[in-house]
């Protein structure tokens, strides 16, 4: 007898063999065991979630002589009929390939000769979003109005393509991805069912390559037990053509410390290997993916993604160090990667173009990376703070000093009286007005006097002190127009004529020529030849 594909061996035969889909199940062993049967039925769903499996079940079902409990009891003459593919009285369609109106006419002509065994005739369309629009309109009457003993059951992956006439007369039943763990659970018993082996790591990651589709994960174990009996996760790896958690780590921790040289070698080796840019691509988008949810809910990590405390742990641990918006510009680049692949003519160089936009981040200069850095250097800022606390926390208490003698207590000081200008105010008084009356007037220059500090007044002329390492702003009010703006505003506040003066860091005055200590200041701040000195235009 030839080779049967284990998807084919291991195909349902009664509801009660069928993984995850509970509610749909439930739903339509009550309507067999209760006689409710629906003229036409919509199974909607990703491929290999058991849509057509679950209809040939239910035409089994509903033609069988004796179900037990809404399903088929495989033993009496319509259900041994319909197992072997003798019987007329189940019609299965595939749409993408009698999508034309002739097709539908032609069903239309067979709906009225009733079954020739069981209580209903049933037609599977498999596909039927693929249906001309033609087609549709010639199905329509039918669909609603069918014969008593009729029954359609339409498949389709994209429900969203189906006409509103065609959904509103069908019974819609969605079915969901299966879970990872139920689809390790049967690639467990096909592999026993074929005498092999296979270790619970190798049939988790077959598992989550097949994205909730129980078709393809029997489908790579079968080309895994084609290489050999034993199943191990390397032979998994090499089937799958993809890359160890171990290399995606190591190539993540390059990613994150920028390191191009390490991430280009790192390619090299994968090329070099025979893997391909666009897997590679998606495991990395993968694994970016666990991280981004490491980091946003790390308590629920290992059950959202079928792991083990240990890997959900190894994966907290890296994505510590790491911002959500970095996390997300990465997957970002790895996720277009599979759009430019389409165009490219070399695909290792769109795959390296994706590694190092994300190590040379420091050169870009949109909002999200700037973010993303204040993110990195509060983060850095916080953990020093806390460092810095348990240290003091941690430190040894000093020893008690002995008390001193006590001497005669000192006489206080009198405070000295506040130096009041003609208006009546006090010099820092008259320092806050000119401030006001400068923010009105000169913003330019209020934002500047706001930066430094006030640094008391002599006589009738008022100091300002530069912050430390900003003596820039020195020369720049120092020169006349700032001066004599401050000074008016000064003269304005205090009621008498008043001087400005402004002092560098420290409040050592600079010597007489500070225009060109402020020059020779810029041309070492932003190079020579990105400084140009021009006289002010009055």
């Amino acid at each position: 007898m030839a080779y049967q594909a284990l998807y084919r061996q291991w195909r349902p035969t009664d509801f009660s063999s069928m993984v995850a889909q509970e509610a749909v199940v439930a739903t339509l062993r009550n309507q067999i065991t209760t006689g409710r049967i629906a003229h036409a039925y919509l199974f909607c769903g990703s491929r290999g979630t058991g849509k057509t499996s679950t209809a040939k079940i239910m035409a089994r079902a509903i033609n069988c002589e004796h179900p037990s409990n809404g399903d088929p009891c495989g033993q009496c003459e319509s259900c041994k009929r319909l197992l072997g593919e003798e019987s007329m009285d189940v019609m299965e369609i595939d749409a993408a390939s009698n999508n034309g109106v002739d097709e539908i006419r032609d069903l239309r002509e067979t709906v009225k000769y009733p079954p020739q065994h069981g209580k209903f005739k049933v037609y599977i369309i498999d596909e039927v979003h693929m249906l001309s629009a033609s087609a549709f309109h010639a199905l329509l009457k039918t669909l609603e109005e069918p014969p008593g003993h009729v029954v359609f059951i339409l498949a389709t992956t994209e429900p969203q393509k189906l006409p509103a006439t065609i959904l509103s007369r069908c019974q819609r039943f969605d079915f969901g991805r299966i879970p990872a763990h139920q689809i390790a659970g049967r690639l467990r018993q096909a592999v026993e069912g074929a005498n092999g082996t296979a270790t619970d790591t190798a049939l988790s990651m077959i598992a989550r390559a097949a994205e909730g589709g129980m078709r393809d994960a029997l489908s790579i174990l079968d080309m895994c037990l084609g290489y050999q009996s034993d199943v191990t996760e390397a032979l998994v790896r090499n089937v799958l053509g993809t890359s160890d958690r171990s290399f995606l780590f190591r190539f993540t921790e390059a990613l994150e410390w920028e390191d191009a040289s390490t991430v280009m070698a790192m390619i090299d080796e994968l090329m070099r290997a025979g893997r391909e840019p666009m897997v590679f691509a998606k495991d990395v988008s993968q694994h970016l993916r666990a991280l981004l949810m490491a980091k946003t809910c790390p308590d629920d990590l290992a059950s959202l993604l079928d792991l083990t405390a240990e890997a959900a742990e190894e994966y907290v641990g890296q994505a510590e160090n790491m911002t959500v918006t970095r996390l997300m510009k990465m997957m970002e680049y790895f996720m277009n990667v599979e759009t430019e692949l389409r165009w490219a003519s070399s695909p290792r160089i769109v795959l390296e173009n994706a590694a190092l936009k994300c190590c040379l981040r420091t050169v870009e200069a949109d909002t999200a990376a700037l973010n993303d850095r204040i993110a990195q250097l509060e983060k850095q800022l916080a953990d020093l703070t806390e460092k810095l606390k348990n240290g003091v926390v941690a430190a040894a208490p000093a020893k008690a000093e002995k008390p001193a003698a006590k001497s005669a207590p000192k006489k206080e000081e009198a405070p000295k009286p506040k130096v009041l200008t003609p208006t009546g105010r006090s010099t820092d008084d008259t320092w806050k007005e000119a401030l006001n009356v400068l923010k009105k007037s000169d913003s330019g220059t209020y934002s500047m006097l706001t930066m430094g500090r006030y640094a008391g007044c002599d006589g009738t002329t008022y100091r300002w002190e530069a912050p430390m390492g900003m003596d820039i702003y020195v020369g720049v009010l120092n020169k006349d127009a700032k001066r004599n703006a401050i000074a008016a505003a000064l003269t304005e506040a205090a009621g008498v004529e008043s001087k400005f003066e402004a002092l560098p860091a420290g409040g050592q005055k600079q010597n007489d020529d500070s225009e060109a200590a402020f020059v020779a200041q810029l041309e070492q701040t932003f190079g020579k030849a990105n400084t140009l000195v021009q006289e002010e235009v009055k």
